[in-house]
């Protein structure tokens, strides 16, 4: 059901005195816990983004790196010392100084607790050193450009995370945070589990002043209430819509939609054991089995059904928003739509047809079924879910869809309780951290179903040793073929990620990168510091330009590193990654 009807945020009150401006988003993925060191979902890491600053951080034009807590730092000739500057005057939300030893306590904090998703920017041996309140030095025992990557790490306080330096993860994870202490625009001051959640402006954020007092999120537990919402002006952002509504959305009058380019992938992934309570279907060990999955399953149709007009056919598992990184199957390699190759190939293997319509697996004398978790951070994941279920069906693969919430997805994905799941991966404009999920070392941990091939582990290893870019290309291009011939996930579809807001309510949003990203905080918080309310009189716009920095550094020149940062992703799996340690 739609949610309350809200005031306008632009109302003025009874008084005369202008009301509190909310900036109202709405979300079908709620935050659980906000805890910077425990977020899984979409809308916990948009949190962390509003919440929190980053060193150097992500370039509103391009992502590459600009100022933020630091106005730069400068490398000595080996690039294995780098000296960085930090603004003068910074402080945090509670008023107390933000210096450079909140920024070397937090980088040796994650780096200490192991937390994959921001610890991997740091090779093993690195240290760092405070001369000063206002500089860091960064000290790496190989050639880095580290802090220019920029390095994907938040800054926390001291003051308030220093009492956990001997405390395991777990312990660290339980801290109950509210109301947060950070230095971004926004803070998170109240939590209603559930329904709502409320970040109030920081008063003592070191950038431009932003126009809204706070910003709610709204949780609801379907989309067609959020899009409900939307046309009645209960909510000015509706963040994830699913494509299947993208017509009904467009149609609203005074509502405008940004199509994302595709930075994620929606991912099919069998369970190949190698946890301790892993109890992996042996069929799927089988690749013959494996690729008739692939074959059988009709990605057009998904796109078609659960995305028209926002995804396209998913082949390899860098996404297209790294476009110098993806990698496009050549038509000769591509496994075809074919379930019927799909079924003589599994006549051939021996996987012959029960009465009941459900093939039976020789080696085991049982049916071949597979329980199937889907993921509800993951726009259309039901839907895609039963239309996979339904291709399987049709060459004698029984499949059962359980729809689990993303929290209940990470402890299934840790213990290997599952046969198959759709879930879904994003990245970095680098690609080393969505490579890193499919090397052997990844398990347990980011790994989906612990995959393990020797071939691909030392391809992996050599494009982290590979300096050239067009070098390493070539090696990255070879990984993407490989892991697609051998099958231990299926990439389904890249979806687009659609927002929609309310053009007579709020302006100013700000697309991240330049053009076709991001609305709601991804990447940065630019967005929400531009957005303010519409003035009726005046028929304010929104725009999507991206405000300047300092002039970019290439992706492609900053990917000459030594890439054992291991860099790490936007979304879902940069939340889930490290939560083995948690739990």
């Amino acid at each position: 059901m739609a949610a309350p009807a809200m005031a306008d945020s632009a109302s003025p009150s009874p008084t005369g005195t202008a009301a509190p401006t909310v900036l109202r988003v709405g979300m079908t993925s709620g935050i659980d816990n906000p805890n910077i060191f425990a977020v899984t979902s979409v809308a916990e890491w948009q949190a962390v983004v509003m919440q929190y600053d980053m060193l150097m951080r992500f370039g509103d034009k391009d992502l590459t790196a600009v100022p933020s807590l630091a106005t730069g730092c400068d490398a000595n000739a080996d690039r294995r010392v780098w000296t960085c500057h930090l603004q003068p005057g910074l402080k945090w939300s509670d008023g107390k100084p933000l210096t450079s030893k909140d920024v070397a306590f937090s980088y040796k904090f994650v780096m200490d607790k192991q937390f994959d998703y921001f610890s991997g920017y740091f090779p093993e041996g690195t240290t760092f050193q405070t001369p000063d309140d206002l500089t860091l030095v960064w000290k790496s025992p190989t050639p880095t450009n580290g802090p220019t990557v920029p390095a994907w790490s938040y800054v926390v306080p001291e003051h308030i995370w220093g009492k956990y330096a001997n405390a395991d993860a777990k312990t660290i994870r339980a801290v109950s945070a509210l109301p947060n202490v950070g230095s971004g625009p926004y803070v998170m001051t109240a939590a209603n589990p559930g329904q709502n959640w409320t970040f109030t402006r920081n008063p003592n954020f070191w950038g431009p002043k932003p126009a809204y007092d706070s910003i709610e999120f709204q949780l609801f537990t379907n989309q067609d209430a959020m899009v409900q919402a939307l046309k009645n002006g209960q909510i000015d952002i509706a963040d994830g819509i699913e494509g299947s509504l993208l017509p009904a959305v467009s149609a609203i009058p005074n509502v405008a939609v940004q199509k994302v380019v595709a930075d994620s992938w929606i991912n099919l992934a069998f369970n190949f054991g190698g946890r301790p309570t892993a109890n992996a279907l042996p069929a799927l060990q089988d690749i013959r089995v494996r690729k008739a999955i692939e074959m059988a399953i009709d990605k057009q149709q998904i796109v078609d059904k659960v995305y028209p007009g926002a995804a396209s056919p998913g082949e390899t598992i860098i996404r297209p928003l790294s476009a110098y990184w993806h990698l496009t199957v050549p038509k000769d390699k591509l496994i075809p739509y074919d379930p019927a190759a799909a079924n003589a190939m599994l006549d051939q293997a021996g996987y012959t047809m029960g009465s009941d319509g459900v093939r039976i697996d020789p080696k085991t004398g049982k049916p071949l079924k597979i329980r199937m978790p889907v993921s509800d951070d993951t726009p259309g994941s039901t839907q895609a879910g039963q239309l996979v279920a339904s291709f399987l069906k049709k060459i004698g693969i029984a499949v059962t869809v359980q729809p689990v919430t993303a929290g209940k997805m990470y402890d299934l994905q840790q213990a290997g309780d599952f046969d198959a799941y759709i879930w879904y991966w994003s990245g970095d404009p680098d690609p080393n951290y969505q490579l890193s999920a499919f090397d052997s070392s990844a398990c347990p941990g980011l790994s989906d179903g612990c995959w393990k091939d020797p071939t691909y582990d030392a391809m992996f290893a050599k494009q982290q040793a590979t300096l050239d870019p067009a070098a390493r290309k070539v090696i990255t291009d070879e990984m993407q073929q490989y892991v697609y011939d051998q099958v231990p996930n299926i990439v389904l579809i890249y979806p687009e990620t659609i927002e929609a807001y309310r053009t007579d309510k709020v302006a100013g949003l700000t697309a991240v990168p330049e053009g076709n990203g991001y609305l709601m905080p991804s990447y940065v918080y630019t967005s929400m510091v531009n957005a303010h309310p519409v003035q009726a009189d005046t028929g304010t716009t929104p725009t999507t330009s991206g405000s300047t920095g300092i002039p970019p550094w290439v992706w492609a020149v900053v990917a000459v590193v030594v890439i054992a940062l291991g860099v790490l992703m936007v979304r879902r799996r940069r939340g889930e990654a490290d939560r083995e340690e948690l739990d």
